[in-house]
């Protein structure tokens, strides 16, 4: 298998597969994952998600690859009740989230207010499907669904040259057909060097959202970047590790979210009724898998 890496979107992009790839092969992939860079990024000041944020209530033509991403995201913010919820980002910038993870990670940020943002319980924002226009309704975030978004678009792109998968992040997408599944390491989230779970995917993907990997702190209080929108608040679900299967990276990247958000009993009832495979992980560092999946702890 040939291996090729490249930095986008403040981590390590993977690709493994099995045919040998050139400068003009990859090109495409790099201009995916640079161009939702452009749109999606809010730490970006003349990106598209940061021009739209400054034009609250206003109908806005947009692009594409913007229109698709949110097309996903009310999907989702609609199948879940709204507990996925691109309507955060006051609430993310209000707990100190505010800059390029790289520069605040395990860092005090001094003193800030201990007042949530309240999240609006209305959705986000609104859809012309056939205008190919959205008018905001508040501020928003698409970091987690736009990763999702562009590992499915590089994934399709790569299929054209041969199978194998792509990670960025730890979320993985496998594109052609495998001759044996992936059996895909879980790390203890307490501790990234070692691995006390796994996962087997043959098809499709899989992500893992975790409180562990972005954190940083206020007024010595430890804050995350997964906003519960019922507090406006950094979550306090026990589950900290939520690694989930599904068939496209957009889908798992939202599962692994939202199962974790929800706790341990709502979280585990979705994924039991889904029956997508899952491996969460509580505070307790106890392991519990969903029916169908199975690793070693």
């Amino acid at each position: 298998m040939y291996k090729y890496n490249f930095n986008s979107m403040s981590t390590m992009v993977q690709i493994t597969i099995d045919q040998e790839l050139f400068a003009n092969d990859l090109m495409p992939v790099y201009r995916l994952f640079s161009s939702v860079e452009d749109t999606c990024s809010r730490f970006k000041d003349d990106s598209e998600v940061s021009r739209l944020n400054q034009q609250i209530g206003k109908e806005m033509l947009i692009s594409n690859d913007m229109f698709s991403i949110l097309k996903d995201a009310l999907k989702f913010y609609k199948e879940t009740n709204g507990v996925f919820n691109p309507g955060i980002l006051s609430s993310v910038e209000n707990s100190g989230y505010t800059r390029s993870i790289e520069f605040i990670r395990g860092r005090e940020l001094g003193a800030a207010s201990d007042t949530a943002v309240e999240v609006s319980k209305n959705q986000p924002f609104q859809l012309n499907m056939e205008k190919q226009t959205v008018v905001l309704l508040t501020r928003i975030d698409l970091g987690g669904i736009a990763k999702g978004w562009v590992i499915d678009r590089a994934a399709e792109v790569l299929s054209n040259y041969g199978y194998g998968f792509i990670n960025v992040g730890g979320d993985i997408r496998i594109f052609g057909s495998l001759p044996r599944p992936l059996n895909i390491g879980i790390e203890d989230p307490f501790d990234s060097e070692n691995i006390i779970s796994s996962i087997q995917v043959s098809n499709g993907a899989v992500a893992t959202s975790t409180s562990m990997k972005r954190r940083w702190k206020i007024n010595g209080r430890s804050k995350h970047h997964l906003i519960d929108v019922t507090t406006g608040k950094p979550s306090t679900s026990t589950i900290i590790s939520s690694t989930v299967t599904a068939p496209t990276a957009v889908e798992a990247d939202v599962l692994a979210k939202v199962a974790l958000l929800m706790g341990e009993e709502s979280g585990k009832a979705l994924i039991s009724r889904k029956k997508n495979k899952a491996v969460m992980i509580n505070e307790a560092k106890e392991i519990w898998r969903g029916e169908e999946s199975y690793g070693v702890s």
